[in-house]
């Protein structure tokens, strides 16, 4: 991306991070499945702890003023909208998605994955909660061409 990036131009990233999701009630299997999650993008090769990254992949690979803000979702029943939209359509969805590829890589087995998935889908009622972090990161290409 630096090379494209215009001199003194700006890059922004933003990027989530797996592990920085907490919730209430607590749960074991709920963790486990995002540990899955987890240890199913890195075998793919992918990482889905990148966000707590971005500071030094962006001054390792040579760009100036690397900042990094984190940009947190918190939701409970006083914020509906993000309880469907983000805790249950989007990250839960996501976690579900990867259960059949969870069990049969065993990973977890079959009964502990549907209690993980059933405890996450409990942080989305009355008293639940959940929190997730996003990283925003932004950093520029100095005006003359080098970082």
């Amino acid at each position: 991306m630096k090379t494209l990036l215009r001199p003194g131009g700006t890059i922004t990233v933003v990027e989530g991070d797996h592990g920085s999701a907490f919730f209430h009630p607590r749960s074991e299997p709920a963790q486990a499945a995002i540990d899955c999650l987890v240890r199913l993008q890195a075998d793919a090769g992918g990482d889905g702890l990148i966000g707590r990254r971005l500071y030094p992949l962006l001054v390792e690979a040579g760009f100036a003023g690397t900042e990094v803000e984190p940009r947190t979702v918190y939701a409970d029943a006083s914020k509906p909208d993000l309880v469907t939209g983000f805790t249950r359509d989007t990250f839960t969805a996501m976690v579900e998605g990867i259960g059949e590829t969870a069990v049969a890589k065993g990973l977890i087995d079959e009964a502990e994955w549907a209690r993980g998935i059933r405890d996450l889908h409990r942080t989305t009622r009355e008293y639940g909660t959940f929190h997730y972090t996003f990283f925003k990161a932004t950093a520029h290409r100095t005006p003359g061409g080098a970082s």
